[in-house]
């Protein structure tokens, strides 16, 4: 996580403590949960995809990239359900940035698709998404099969599949 800066620290303020370590800083991390789209389409129509992301985001940080965020850019029915997407994603979502980096795990993943006999085996954007989380050391929440596919390639590849009730 060290891309992301410098982690927080628990000052325990002396409470508990006693001698010269009372004023230890204890650094934490909470896991970073980058949504792909086809779990996110499903928040607000399924109980079980929507109670999952919640438990997520007490848990962690909810996060989302250029990718995820055109994801539902492109599902939205009209302007206004545009706008409300757009906000959505810019205001409650931790941004996960793409750079240089992003572009060489593409590269990577890619090529290792192609060692196990699945060059073709995962769309360009989930692929994109996959390389973002890595970068960033998230955690992919989404459900489809591709994640499922790139991990196979790509073992260091975190991701949790979340299924509607409906399959």
């Amino acid at each position: 996580m060290e891309a992301n800066g410098p982690q927080p620290a628990i000052d325990r303020g002396g409470v508990g403590c006693r001698g010269p370590a009372a004023r230890v800083s204890i650094p934490f991390t909470r896991p970073l949960y980058l949504l792909d789209h086809s779990a996110m389409s499903r928040y607000r129509t399924d109980t079980t995809v929507a109670l999952e992301i919640d438990r997520l985001a007490v848990a962690g940080i909810l996060c989302a990239s250029m990718v995820t965020m055109d994801e539902a850019r492109f599902s939205a029915r009209n302007a206004r359900d545009l706008t409300a997407v757009t906000g959505f994603y810019r205001s409650v979502l931790n941004w996960l940035p793409t750079d240089d980096a992003v572009e060489a795990e593409v590269e990577r993943i890619r090529s290792a698709l192609w060692k196990i006999g699945a060059g073709r085996g995962a769309q360009t954007t989930d692929i994109q998404i996959a390389a973002t989380a890595l970068r960033h050391n998230a955690i992919v929440v989404h459900n489809d099969t591709d994640f499922i596919t790139i991990a196979r390639a790509v073992p260091e590849l975190a991701q949790v599949r979340i299924q509607p009730e409906s399959g």
